[in-house]
C-alpha cells in the first residue's frame, strides 16, 4: 500500500539540478517579494495620504486566496511548470508596467489596489503549482528537505534580504523597487522553464471538460476531499487555530513592544529580527526533526513549542525573553508549515494536490484576520498579556486532534497502516 501521493519519480540523476532550478527560483522572487513589500506601502502612502486606502492595498494582495480553491483547480488541470511561469512572467510584466507608471509620477490608488488583487492571485498561481511539482521532483524521502529548502529560501528573501533592499532603493528612486522585482520575477521564470515538463495525469472524471459547471464540479472535489480525510481535515482545524493566535499576538505587537516592554521605536524590528531568525533556524533544523521524530510527533512538538512560548511571554514579560521565545515560536510555525506540506504531497492524489494545497491555505489565511480582531479586541479591554495567553491556551486545546497524524518516519511511508489516505 501507497500513500496517495506517492509520484513517479524522476533518476536521481535528473532529479537534483530541477531541484536546484526550483529553490533557486523561489530565492530570486522571494527577493522581489520581499522589496515589493517593503516599497508598496510606501507607494500607496505616497500617492494618498489616506491610511483606508493604504490598508486596501494591503488587503487586496491577500485578498486572492479567497479564490484559492477555484485556482487550485485550474492548477491541477495544467502542467506545473506552466503555472508556475506564466505566473512569473504575469507578475514580471505588472511589476514592469508598475516601475513605469511610477516612473512618469502617474500612479493612482485605484491602479494599485487592482495591481495588487492581479498580482496576488498569479501569487495563489505560483505556490499551488509549487507544492504540487515538488513530488514529481523528489524521493519521497527528501520532501521534507527540498520543502524546508524552499521555505528557508522564502524567508530569507521576504524576511532579510528584500526589504531592506526595497527601502533603500526606494530611498534612491521610487520606481527601483518595482524593477527590481520585474527583474527577479523574469530570471525565475527562465530557470523554471528548465524544469521537466512531466506532471501527474489526471485521473478525475471530466477533468477534460470545460466551462464553469466542470470547474466549479472540479472545485467541489477538491473540497470534499480535504473534508473526508481525517488527517486533513484535523491538519486544517490546527492551522487555522494557529492562525489566529498568531495574528492576535502581531496584530498588537508593536504596541505590546512599546507600552508593555518599554523599548524604543527600534524595538518592534528587534523582535521581527529575532522572529526571522527563529524561522530560518526552524528552516535549518526542520528536515532532521521530521527524519528523527517523524512527521506525527513533529507535529506535536511544533504546536507544543509554540504554545508555550506564547504562555511564558503572558507571564514573563521581559524584553529578553519575549525575543528568545518569538524566536522559538517562528521556529516551530516552520517545523509545522515543513511536515504539513511534506504530508499534503504524501496524502493527497497528484491529480488534486493543487486543490488540496489551496483549500488548506485557504483555511490557514481566512483565520488571520479572526485572529487580528480578537487579538485587538483582547488587548483592548482585557490587556495587552491577553493575546499571548489566549494563542497559547487554544494550541494547547488542539493537541488531541494531533493524536491520528501518522508518525512514520520519511522514507517509510510505504508500511502499511501508516495514512489516512491511500490507494
Amino acid at each position: 500500500m501507497k500513500l496517495a501521493g506517492s509520484p513517479s519519480h524522476l533518476a536521481e540523476g535528473s532529479r537534483t539540478p530541477a531541484l536546484r532550478r526550483l529553490v533557486t527560483a523561489n530565492a530570486l522572487s522571494s527577493v522581489g517579494d520581499g522589496a515589493r513589500f517593503a516599497a508598496l506601502p510606501l507607494l500607496a502612502a505616497w500617492s494618498t495620504g489616506d491610511v483606508f486606502w493604504v490598508s486596501v492595498v494591503a488587503a487586496a494582495g491577500r485578498a486572492a486566496w479567497l479564490l484559492a480553491p477555484v485556482i487550485g483547480t485550474l492548477v491541477d488541470r495544467m502542467p506545473g511548470r506552466r503555472s508556475m511561469v506564466g505566473a512569473d512572467l504575469a507578475r514580471c510584466v505588472m511589476m514592469l508596467l508598475l516601475f513605469a507608471v511610477v516612473a512618469t509620477g502617474r500612479t493612482s490608488v485605484t491602479a494599485l489596489v487592482l495591481l495588487a488583487l492581479a498580482s496576488g492571485v498569479a501569487e495563489v498561481f505560483f505556490d499551488c503549482a509549487a507544492q504540487a511539482v515538488v513530488p514529481m521532483l523528489a524521493a519521497d524521502h527528501e520532501l521534507e528537505r527540498t520543502n524546508a529548502r524552499v521555505i528557508a529560501a522564502q524567508i530569507t528573501g521576504t524576511g532579510f534580504v528584500g526589504p531592506p533592499v526595497g527601502a533603500a532603493l526606494w530611498a534612491v528612486w521610487h520606481p527601483l523597487p518595482f524593477l527590481l522585482d520585474g527583474v527577479t520575477f523574469l530570471a525565475s521564470a527562465l530557470l523554471l522553464m528548465g524544469l521537466p515538463s512531466r506532471t501527474a495525469p489526471s485521473q478525475e472524471a471530466g477533468a477534460d471538460e470545460r466551462g464553469l459547471r466542470s470547474l466549479l464540479r472540479g472545485t467541489w472535489a477538491g473540497l470534499r476531499f480535504l473534508g473526508r480525510d481525517q488527517v486533513l481535515r484535523r491538519l486544517m482545524v490546527v492551522v487555522a487555530v494557529l492562525g489566529v493566535g498568531q495574528q492576535a499576538v502581531y496584530a498588537v505587537l508593536v504596541v505590546y513592544v512599546e507600552r508593555e516592554l518599554g523599548l524604543p521605536g527600534y524595538g518592534y524590528s528587534l523582535m521581527l529580527v529575532a522572529a526571522a531568525v527563529g524561522s530560518l533556524a526552524g528552516a535549518s533544523a526542520a528536515a532532521r526533526t521530521a527524519r528523527w521524530l517523524g512527521p506525527g510527533r513533529s507535529l506535536k512538538v511544533a504546536v507544543s513549542v509554540s504554545a508555550l512560548s506564547y504562555l511564558v511571554v503572558a507571564v514573563l514579560p521581559w524584553w529578553p525573553l519575549v525575543a528568545l521565545m518569538l524566536a522559538l515560536n517562528s521556529a516551530g510555525v516552520v517545523l509545522w508549515n515543513v511536515c504539513t506540506v511534506s504530508l499534503r504531497q504524501r496524502l493527497a492524489p497528484p491529480h488534486m494536490l493543487g486543490r488540496v494545497t489551496s483549500g488548506y491555505r485557504l483555511a490557514a489565511w481566512g483565520a488571520m484576520p479572526i485572529g487580528a480582531s480578537a487579538g485587538g479586541a483582547l488587548a483592548r479591554h482585557t490587556g495587552l498579556d491577553a493575546p499571548w495567553a489566549l494563542a497559547g491556551l487554544l494550541l494547547l486545546a488542539c493537541l488531541p486532534l494531533l493524536r491520528k497524524v501518522p508518525s512514520v518516519r520519511p522514507g517509510s511511508a510505504s508500511e502499511p497502516g501508516n495514512a489516512g489516505t491511500a490507494d
